[in-house]
């Protein structure tokens, strides 16, 4: 199957800010899925102009508009066009541009009867994943289970609207899933998957959205690819409950899966993904000591003491800022807290460590240094905590790898959905649709 980009030429403009100029350019993409723009040579004052946007060193590079029409119709729009070079020469005038974001619209030989939507992958391992009904229509899920180069395009999330879905809205909302899916699948792939590309077919053409970016290093996957089918299950019937996600579990995963060489770098990310957790997910009753009426009864009574008092007024404007917070628990009593609420293990998620933990977090924060310093058995302490968490609030009861004192399988009651009718074939999936060639 074909999912590159033929070279195209388009006829357009290129502006920055109120200034707009006529421009030529040809684009192309390979099975990489990298987007190739080539401008055709420019007037010099048109170069020079478009030059400025690259900035002073330093500072932020200011995006161009860049859009056009090919000859049979397609068109191109980006916003998000950058300058990476500007050749002035005796032979031609050459601006060299990138574009982070990039939307190709190309028309289809013959309608199609549903839309689609797909999401591509970047380094991603999945198997025989099952075909999953949901509320926007077929679901599916494909990846490479071979072994995959790190920049190899080798996955996507599809959704597919079938005679029953509502289709009112259904581009917006299926978006949204497809968002939410990406960010599950990230999270059980172990570290985060680059989106090259988002592909919607619908009506007469389809239009592939190109992002620019590279994939990340691997990371310690909670889900085996081997058993993504159950996981995906889960991930989809929640997006359909009613109960809203935590936004702060996602931004709190991106966290952790900070991508990074250096353990302390890592250990105080992950540090900072479990305080957002703690800050956002457990009712505020569990972070305090005694209810909050109670306190500001007592909270009143020491402000009033302090302020008659005699002391300086920095001194009593320091005192008065720590009575306010006398009644917040400590972080290592939050975590307990938040450990009790999801009904975690108090023995795998134990006291003596997570005050291990907040002590060498401590350590580093304010001094810089840790003699005693062990990271990474309590960076995968954290991630257990963490996928613990997540697999409690997408109801996935399944199969799950542990690193947490040393690496297992651990296997769950309902294991065995994973065995369920699906597509044999590994490559390629069996609902794509193909970008149309030029004709």
């Amino acid at each position: 199957m074909d999912m590159t980009l033929e070279r195209k030429t388009f006829s357009g403009r290129i502006a920055r800010g109120d200034e707009s100029f006529a421009v030529v350019f040809h684009v192309s993409a390979g099975a990489d899925f990298r987007l190739k723009i080539d401008v055709d040579p420019l007037p010099t004052q048109t170069l020079f102009r478009l030059q400025g946007a690259m900035g002073d060193p330093g500072s932020y590079a200011q995006s161009l508009l860049l859009e056009g029409e090919a000859s049979d119709g397609a068109m191109f729009f980006s916003e998000r066009v950058e300058v990476r070079g500007a050749k002035f020469g005796s032979s031609g005038n050459d601006i060299t541009v990138s574009a982070l974001k990039a939307t190709v619209t190309v028309l289809r030989s013959g309608p199609i009867l549903r839309p689609v939507m797909r999401l591509w992958l970047r380094s991603f391992k999945s198997h025989r994943n099952p075909i999953v009904p949901t509320s926007l229509g077929k679901m599916e899920v494909w990846g490479n289970h071979k072994k995959v180069p790190k920049d190899e395009v080798s996955g996507s999330i599809a959704i597919h609207a079938d005679e029953t879905t509502d289709l009112s809205d259904w581009r917006a909302r299926a978006d949204d899933f497809l968002s939410f899916m990406h960010r599950g699948l990230a999270f059980a792939h172990g570290s985060r998957l680059q989106t090259p590309r988002l592909d919607i077919h619908f009506e007469d053409r389809c239009e592939a959205t190109f992002y620019d970016g590279n994939a990340f290093g691997p990371g310690l996957p909670p889900i085996h690819h081997h058993n993504h089918g159950p996981f995906i299950k889960a991930l989809a019937a929640r997006y359909d409950d009613e109960k809203p996600f935590p936004d702060m579990l996602w931004t709190a995963i991106g966290w952790l899966q900070s991508d990074t060489a250096f353990d302390e770098g890592r250990f105080l990310t992950s540090m900072t993904a479990l305080e957002a957790i703690v800050e956002h997910l457990i009712p505020k009753t569990l972070t305090t000591i005694v209810p909050k009426p109670e306190f500001s009864v007592v909270r009143d009574q020491l402000l009033d003491l302090v302020e008659a008092s005699s002391l300086a007024e920095t001194a009593r404007e320091i005192l008065k800022g720590r009575i306010k917070g006398l009644n917040g628990r400590s972080l290592s009593q939050k975590i307990e807290a938040l450990r009790d609420y999801y009904g975690l293990s108090a023995k795998m998620f134990d006291t003596a460590s997570i005050v291990a933990m907040i002590k060498l977090r401590n350590d580093i924060v304010h001094t810089g240094t840790a003699a005693k310093g062990d990271f990474w058995p309590k960076i995968v302490f954290v991630r257990e905590l963490v996928s613990h968490i997540m697999f409690h609030e997408v109801g996935y009861t399944g199969p799950y790898e542990s690193y947490l004192d040393g690496y297992k399988m651990v296997s769950a009651e309902e294991d065995s959905e994973a065995s369920d009718p699906v597509d044999e074939a590994a490559d390629p999936p069996a609902l794509t649709e193909s970008l149309p060639s030029s004709s």
